[in-house]
């Protein structure tokens, strides 16, 4: 394996000799040949890939991290085999099996809060210029450290900027410009900085260079004192986040930054959308009647950094026992999936799947055993599925439900066929219980006003509980968020006046805004809140809140005037307002989360009045005259049977 790997090492830097890829995939196969041990490399098995993605997703390490790794595995088996190209080799690594969901994440950018105390503590005029450049002209850090004198170029005129001629990643330059604030900081350090033989922009002590390790110390010293917890790349991120907000071009904004692609710095910017802002702000002033403004929110100033949570395995072997009864033929490769989706899932979420999958997989499993003639993999056949989805049929089980555990069965049924057991392709042809198209669960006007008003009498008290359920209760219904979205909300998640939902449905992450109702609301639960031990939003008896906690809060205010109320029918209520307030779909989509436009459809309906009110707004522009003031269109029938139109 060593020498296969020093093969591939000089590759790797021929290849991309003025790169870190070399560094980054080289030590990415130490790790996996040290789990092998003395494995040739045409012995590596699928299984082999298994056991090593399992034990990095015990160390806690993130889906970007492990995805990475396998990436460099595959490269390196594909590399293997073009070195032998009439050998059959096919690779161990199978993404589809390997590798893990990522999910869509917001940009790990600095608030602005954070940035000003970072400055406020920091004296050293040198290291103001250095984390300057990056917050305020965007650099990473390896291009400040390799930043020259030479580079720098003063402004030419009195309305001029300064530039900074700067080499990126791959070698490639580009031009940044300084804003005048910015270019005195620099100008300062210069004014100070010692005579060198070094021709580098930024020195140490000894009057050499500065490392990239060098200058990530030096942040970690000054969060210390300010703090705060930033990273380089949080401030380059930040810069982004800055301009994005002004309207900036994005193809300008790429250029900017060094990206080729310019998908790349939609990456960066995707939690700044100020077309959206504008378009929930505008939506929410119509419903609640009052002037447009951009509320914002003090976080308590204790605050802690958001933890990661990691899946707690007592849990995992919890949802495992509940497989025991079941045969060894069917139990092994039960034990084996479950583990195998939980890696995928949010750890705060993973208890709450497990357990809904056991179950359903189980009862499945149960009737299918005790109904049909199974005694094997083998005997397994399509009429078996069927025969089963009609059980859950007779017992009354919704047809969306009946789908759901279709194809929760099916994606069990092809995890066995990847570990090389035979099935019936007949198994996958199933039909799918067809899903009637009912209309969305959003509450009336009036309903939500109702209840709205029992949440303010209920929740009145100016103690903690009042002002935490009267603070979750306007989270739900004015930001549409799940609950499973809301419960793990914390302080760290509240940036000024927009709120970021982190570790959403399929790990994909969004931006929120707040409302002055909603801000107030927040504002009073945190001045009972304080500091805590744990950063989560919600907190019962120090503990966090749960999801069941929500749910049957609602359900009792709901009753208190005749309605029924869940987090959900919050979330569809909210669409459903906001589309009959002339918000697009397009931007609801991206309020909600959406993947898809077609989904948010099935969240939002127009009301009949909204339809007529916009239709005739829109025939008064084409026919130049109010509609109020169209004639009306009278059938005078005679006495032949015939039809005179008279409009009067």
């Amino acid at each position: 394996m060593n020498e296969a790997i020093e093969r591939f090492g000089s590759y790797l830097r021929r290849r991309y000799a003025d790169r870190s890829t070399p560094k980054h995939y080289l030590s990415d196969l130490s790790l996996f040949a040290h789990l092998l041990g003395d494995k040739r490399p045409d012995q590596v098995s699928v299984q082999d890939v298994d056991r090593f993605v399992d034990q990095q997703v015990s160390q806690g390490l993130c889906p970007a991290t492990i995805n990475r790794r396998l990436a460099a595995l595959r490269t390196f088996f594909e590399f293997l085999s073009a070195e032998e190209p009439d050998r059959e080799w096919p690779s161990p690594v199978i993404w589809r099996r390997h590798g893990i969901k990522q999910g869509t994440h917001l940009p790990r950018d600095a608030s602005d809060k954070d940035v000003e105390r970072l400055f406020a503590a920091m004296n050293d005029g040198r290291d103001r210029a250095i984390f300057g450049l990056m917050v305020g002209a965007g650099l990473r850090v390896g291009e400040v450290a390799a930043a020259r004198l030479q580079d720098l170029e003063a402004p030419s005129g009195p309305d001029q900027m300064a530039s900074l001629r700067v080499r990126g990643k791959g070698d490639k330059e580009r031009m940044v410009w300084l804003i005048p604030q910015l270019y005195t900081t620099v100008q300062a350090w210069l004014q100070e900085c010692p005579a060198s033989e070094f021709a580098h922009l930024f020195l140490n002590q000894h009057r050499r260079p500065l490392s990239v390790a060098g200058i990530q110390y030096r942040l970690q010293q000054h969060c210390e004192a300010a703090g705060v917890e930033l990273t380089c790349h949080q401030l380059r991120h930040t810069f982004a986040r800055r301009l994005a907000e002004q309207e900036m071009a994005v193809e300008s904004l790429s250029k900017l930054m060094g990206h080729a692609q310019v998908q790349t710095t939609q990456v960066y910017i995707a939690g700044a959308d100020p077309n959206l802002r504008a378009a929930f702000a505008r939506a929410m002033a119509q419903l609640e009647d009052a002037p447009e403004r951009a509320p914002t929110i003090t976080v308590i100033e204790q605050r802690s950094r958001p933890r990661p949570e990691k899946a707690d395995p007592a849990e995992l072997a919890a949802c495992l026992a509940l497989f025991d009864h079941l045969p060894a033929w069917l139990q092994e490769l039960l034990r084996a999936y479950l583990p195998w989706r939980w890696r995928n899932w949010q750890p705060h979420l993973a208890r709450q799947h497990g357990r809904r999958l056991a179950h359903q997989l189980r009862r499945a499993w149960e009737w299918l055993l005790s109904n049909q003639e199974l005694s094997g993999w083998s005997d397994l056949q399509r009429s078996d599925l069927e025969a089963w989805l009609s059980a859950r049929q007779e017992e009354g089980i919704a047809a969306s439900s009946r789908a759901s555990e279709l194809g929760e069965m099916q994606a069990f049924l092809r995890f066995v066929v990847e570990q090389d057991i035979p099935l019936t392709a007949n198994l996958f042809r199933v039909a799918y219980p067809e899903r009637s198209d009912a209309l969305p669960r959003y509450l009336s006007e009036n309903e939500y006003c109702c209840l709205e008003q029992v949440v303010l009498e209920q929740t009145a008290d100016d103690t903690l509980v009042a002002t935490r359920d009267r603070a979750w209760f306007f989270t739900l219904a004015h930001t549409g968020i799940r609950v499973s979205e809301l419960v793990n909300l914390r302080l760290g998640d509240l940036d000024g006046g927009r709120l970021i939902v982190r570790g959403g449905k399929n790990a994909r992450d969004r931006v929120v805004y707040l409302t002055p109702i909603l801000t107030e609301a927040l504002q009073r639960h945190l001045s009972h809140r304080g500091a805590a031990e744990d950063d989560h939003l919600w907190l019962d008896d120090g503990r966090p809140l749960k999801d069941h906690q929500v749910r049957y809060r609602l359900r009792c205010w709901g009753k208190l005037c005749g309605v029924s109320a869940t987090p959900h029918r919050l979330r569809h209520t909210l669409a459903t307002r906001l589309i009959n307030r002339d918000m697009s779909l397009e931007s609801l989509r991206k309020l909600l989360g959406h993947k898809h436009l077609r989904t948010t459809q099935q969240y939002a309906r127009v009301y009949d009045v909204t339809v007529r009110e916009q239709f005739e707004t829109a025939m008064a522009k084409i026919v130049g005259i109010a509609v109020n003031d169209w004639p009306q269109l009278t059938l005078a029938f005679t006495t032949d049977q015939s039809v005179d139109i008279i409009l009067s």
